[in-house]
């Protein structure tokens, strides 16, 4: 049986009006590494209550060796990109099946064991902690109005999609469908509404800042390459309801980016469009 086009397209209607309402931040010139923020007791306090929520799931690892490669990785690339003026609170945890690290206000970052066993070589594991660097100094750790607005929506997105759907006769089994599909991915939008342009920005971010630090930025597609080798993280047809851009997306356009890139690697002055900050960008003067 065949969905009506009028019923698919509601269901796309209230995601694209979703994203369209919740704009609003800059976005940051590749090449720009933005300039890190003074850190308020609120978000220090805000850090440490992420803490405190994480660990009841997922312990603090005191391995040693672990946490000194990480921390050291962590220091050069906050000291190439001036963001060391204050501590950064780093924690590695346990969880040999997550394949995932994690930064938030407050200067804290999180990287669980299953990455440090994926990420094999410091550039890898610099790829991911500078990822996760460049969402803290764009700021994207902190909501804007419109991701405020988002959180209280995304509760009731599914509902209104569900709704719209069933007024077609004889399709409950797509109005659930809908429901499903635009609750959980209005859910993983609230997070950060136009999350995948986030997701690119810390891309670049990082891309940059590790080229800064002395690692080598193939290493960052080697990294992205592993991962669209043992994960299937990009379901089709569902990519617009995604929190995180396909793998193949993320390389096309650090590829294009590479040659920038590999100038600061190598230190050769890159031209000055590349570091340039993007217009309008005093949010991120002197934070997922």
């Amino acid at each position: 049986m065949k969905h009506p086009p009028q019923a698919l397209n509601a269901v796309l209607a209230i995601a694209l009006l979703f994203l369209v309402g919740c704009s609003g931040r800059t976005p940051v010139t590749p090449g720009h590494i933005p300039v890190a923020t003074e850190l308020s007791l609120e978000d220090e306090q805000y850090g440490h209550a992420v803490l405190a929520e994480v660990t009841k799931t997922y312990p603090i690892s005191h391995d040693r060796q672990a946490v000194l490669r990480v921390r050291g990785i962590a220091d050069k690339l906050t000291r190439a990109a001036g963001a060391d003026s204050h501590p950064w609170h780093i924690y590695v945890l346990k969880g040999d099946s997550v394949v995932n690290a994690a930064a938030t206000r407050g200067n804290h970052l999180f990287v669980w064991t299953g990455m440090l066993r994926t990420a094999t070589t410091d550039g890898e594991l610099a790829t991911v902690i500078a990822h996760e660097l460049g969402h803290v100094l764009a700021r994207h750790t902190k909501p804007t109005p419109g991701e405020e607005a988002a959180r209280v929506m995304a509760d009731t997105s599914g509902t209104i999609a569900g709704q719209i759907v069933r007024t077609q006769p004889g399709y409950a089994p797509l109005a659930q469908l809908a429901a499903i599909l635009v609750s959980e991915g209005m859910k993983a939008l609230a997070v950060n509404p136009n999350s995948q342009r986030l997701e690119h920005e810390a891309d670049h971010i990082g891309f940059f800042m590790m080229a800064d630090a002395g690692y080598d930025p193939r290493e960052a597609l080697r990294f992205w390459s592993k991962m669209a080798r043992v994960e299937n993280i990009d379901a089709p047809g569902l990519q617009f309801f995604s929190s995180h851009p396909a793998t193949q997306e993320r390389l096309e356009e650090l590829e294009t980016l590479l040659p920038e890139a590999e100038a600061r690697f190598y230190g050769i002055r890159p031209s000055p469009s590349a570091i340039a900050p993007a217009a309008g960008d005093d949010s991120f003067a002197l934070d997922k």
